[in-house]
């Protein structure tokens, strides 16, 4: 009976802990036809080395870029060209994490993304980390076509994610799925 009663204790903690699955997309955000920086908080997260832009406005955009079936929506990006921007910081990287602070999510979860390689194939290395511990990863071939990725359910509770891209291949993100986990 006690290894019942806290098996439901942990099953209940649990649900009480998470939220509903968010679907981070980019529609909310100014459309902009030159890449621009993605705006710290937005959905929640933090953002380093991520640029956003319409690809329908952007002239350099390449086929990776055009695939929404919805005119003028931004979408993410990291690699590439992303590493000539000014203001971009480091190597051809990016990151999403959570901000500190009594009223953000501890960690988030994620599930799976929508994404392209933006001028044509390339290779993605996604590294999970934890308050700063190395969690996994994962390595993901893309082609300039749309394709959902899932990452492991083995990370768990993460709270950044850095996205490595090959040589000067771009990762594009359309959208992404994730779990915000509090306490």
């Amino acid at each position: 009976m006690k290894k019942l009663l806290a098996l439901f204790g942990l099953a209940l903690a649990m649900v009480v802990s998470a939220s509903a699955q968010n679907q981070i997309s980019f529609s909310n955000l100014p459309l902009v036809g030159t890449p621009a920086p993605m705006p710290n908080g937005y959905d929640g997260f933090n953002w380093t080395n991520i640029l956003y832009v319409d690809a329908g406005l952007w002239s350099s955009a390449g086929p990776g870029y055009k695939l929404s079936s919805t005119p003028d929506q931004d979408v993410a990006f990291v690699g590439g060209s992303s590493c000539l921007v000014p203001g971009v910081q480091g190597g051809c990287d990016g990151s999403i994490s959570v901000p500190s602070g009594n009223n953000n999510p501890l960690s988030f979860q994620l599930v799976s993304a929508i994404v392209a390689g933006g001028y044509g194939p390339t290779q993605i290395t996604v590294l999970a980390y934890n308050h700063g511990n190395y969690v996994g990863s994962a390595v993901y071939n893309l082609s300039a076509d749309l394709q959902t990725i899932n990452f492991p359910a083995s990370w768990g509770n993460i709270t950044q994610v850095t996205f490595q891209t090959q040589a000067m291949g771009d990762l594009v993100i359309y959208s992404f799925d994730a779990y915000f986990l509090l306490g």
